[in-house]
């Protein structure tokens, strides 16, 4: 029963957050969308439009030092007072609508059930406990913007870290989960209105299930994760381009760059997309070139203003707008490490290797059968699910004639695959491509598949039906390794199951319950999230500050005075997670002096006042 409770509660704020998030947004979509919108068209873009402003008004309350219980629900009901006109465009929407009862219907809502009972676990995913979700923690804590100087990652654009701080001041992490779950529905949803306005329901019907049932997609739908949410707004903005290109409507040009700023507002990587958009208006308006500049020029001037207060942002904090690119234009008396930070940050993603012109044409072959090569760690997770395009996709080729905006798809996917392919393919990052995909396949299956002969169209369904079985053994197979259904289904507690599913979470709620505890120096781990004591944690591709702290210091006795005149009362050893990551990375590189100190430090002055099989807690 509480589990329950728990559950229906956040269930019921991220609720009033979608509609809070539909009434900030139905304005802006009813001032620049277009004439004939349908009420899916309508509700979709709203809501996403919303969730920007709500990321942005967050934005807002950091800056006055408002980012409390009060502030946040403030935002949250200003925008319920505005939806009112949103809420009747969803019960036009559900008053005309039939739901599909057949197979594919019951194979989405299934996913749907797979997509709940992720929301309902707790955060574990090892990106999300680096920073998607330690990031807002530390905002929370604080109730204004801090610097995290330890961390490279606060200078990345941080629209969906709004939300993930909102959710934590009005509820919790699961709150989280469900907002980013709602962007995943919406993701969805728009393929199926995309290819209902453009193609026909047969398209639709089948985008949506390839879509849903991706076990990558699925996997990222929650858990603090930013992709899914990236995919929406990348796609949303490429949905406002297609109308554009249909209408030729200023407001849904206009519409398209403010979706595609709030794009590059969660991720830099959305530049990639947007540029294609860029490309694709400069190929249309090829013969009117005066309309053409006017175009270009407001398409990415809309889209440069939406993503410009993260801009501004980082030049406030490290000197540099675009940090890390371009990282030896940081500047050091903002941030001293932030100049190795970045060449450490590049050089971690050496494992992910570029590919050449010679083999880009083999990489959908590789992406199908070699898939688990793109991605180390948790990028595995993005992964799963690519093998129904790649033999899909090509059954284009048995089309009569290609429909206009399935053109404009294909144009769409190469400007988007190419520099991705030719940078450090990593799927994940590949995953706002998805959708797109999703509609070149169905687009294939009813235009090539369906029209060719019977021996074509059941050798495809036994094809894509094993394909689509694999992915169901792929998702479970990563939910082995997480267990995520028995404490979503409330047979496991949520202390009992952080406990086993992470190694320093026993240790950081010993610290939590500990009054003197004012910063804690987290050695060996650089995951901060479920710490509720401001931490530093130990970084991988910053100097670590322990270590000139160490290297400094005259004396252990010394070491110890300047820990405490920085306010540090306690130290936590992750020594599993300090032997794993030091092999990679080299966390401490004690000079002779500096591991004396440390070693003085643990053996004769610290006290050790908790030990665990991976972690141990010394007071100063």
């Amino acid at each position: 029963m509480p589990a329950l409770r728990s559950a229906l509660i956040a269930i019921v704020l991220a609720a009033l957050s979608f509609i809070s998030a539909g009434g900030y947004g139905h304005p802006i979509y009813r001032r620049l969308g277009p004439g004939r919108g349908t009420s899916a068209e309508e509700i979709i873009l709203s809501a996403a439009l919303g969730y920007g402003v709500l990321a942005m008004l967050m934005m807002g309350l950091g800056l006055v030092g408002a980012w409390t219980l009060m502030g946040s629900w403030i935002i949250l009901l200003g925008g319920i007072a505005l939806g009112i006109p949103f809420i009747k465009v969803i019960h036009r929407l559900l008053s005309g609508r039939t739901f599909e009862t057949d197979s594919l219907g019951l194979a989405v809502a299934l996913c749907l059930v797979w997509g709940i009972l992720l929301a309902l676990s707790p955060i574990t995913y090892y990106d999300s406990l680096v920073y998607h979700f330690a990031i807002p923690g530390a905002y929370v804590r604080a109730g204004h913007w801090i610097s995290l100087k330890e961390l490279i990652y606060p200078a990345f654009p941080q629209n969906l870290e709004m939300l993930w701080t909102f959710s934590l001041l009005i509820g919790n992490d699961t709150v989280a989960n469900f907002i980013s779950l709602t962007l995943a529905l919406l993701t969805v949803s728009a393929v199926g209105a995309y290819a209902m306005r453009f193609f026909s329901r047969q398209e639709s019907r089948l985008a949506v299930l390839l879509l849903a049932a991706m076990p990558a997609f699925l996997l990222l739908s929650s858990g603090g994760y930013v992709d899914c949410g990236l995919t929406l707004f990348t796609f949303l903005a490429f949905y406002a381009l297609s109308l554009w290109w249909e209408t030729e409507q200023t407001g849904v040009l206009a519409l398209s760059g403010i979706l595609g700023g709030l794009a590059m507002g969660i991720k830099y990587t959305a530049a990639i997309p947007f540029i294609a958009g860029a490309l694709l208006l400069l190929w249309h308006g090829r013969r009117r070139p005066a309309h053409v500049v006017t175009n270009v020029l407001l398409y990415i001037g809309i889209g440069f203003l939406v993503v410009s207060p993260w801009l501004v942002k980082n030049f406030v904090y490290v000197g540099n707008p675009v940090f890390p690119f371009f990282y030896k234009w940081g500047n050091p008396k903002l941030n001293p490490w932030v100049q190795d930070a970045a060449a450490g940050y590049f050089r971690g993603l050496a494992e992910y290797k570029p590919a050449s012109w010679a083999t880009i044409l083999r990489l959908p072959w590789d992406i199908a059968v070699r898939s688990i090569r793109f991605g180390g760690g948790m990028d595995i997770l993005g992964d799963y699910g690519w093998a129904p395009f790649v033999l899909l996709i090509p059954c284009l080729l048995f089309c009569r004639k290609l429909p206009r905006m399935a053109r404009l798809l294909a144009a769409y996917s190469v400007l988007f695959f190419i520099p991705w392919a030719v940078s450090r393919p990593v799927l994940r990052f590949l995953l706002p491509l998805a959708p797109v995909l999703c509609l070149l396949s169905a687009v294939a299956w009813t235009g090539g598949v369906k029209r060719g002969s019977s021996f074509l169209r059941g050798s495809a369904k036994a094809a894509v039906a094993a394909l689509l079985l694999v992915g169901v053994g792929f998702f479970f197979f990563v939910a082995s390794a997480i267990q995520p259904f028995p404490v979503a289904l409330g047979l496991e507690s949520r202390e009992h199951y952080l406990g086993r599913q992470i190694n320093y979470y026993n240790a950081a709620h010993y610290i939590n319950q500990l009054p003197e505890a004012t910063l804690v120096f987290v050695l060996g781990d650089q995951r901060g999230y479920y710490y509720n004591k401001p931490v530093i944690v130990t970084p991988v591709f910053n100097r670590n500050p322990f270590v000139d702290l160490a290297n400094g210091a005259s004396s252990p006795e010394e070491l110890d005075e300047r820990l405490k005149s920085q306010h540090v009362t306690h130290l936590l050893i992750n020594y599993s997670e300090w032997n794993r990551l030091d092999g990679v990375y080299h966390l401490f590189p004690f000079t002779e002096k500096g591991l004396a100190n440390w070693d003085g430090l643990r053996n004769r002055i610290m006290h050790s006042k908790y030990r665990d099989l991976h972690c141990e807690v010394f007071a100063l």
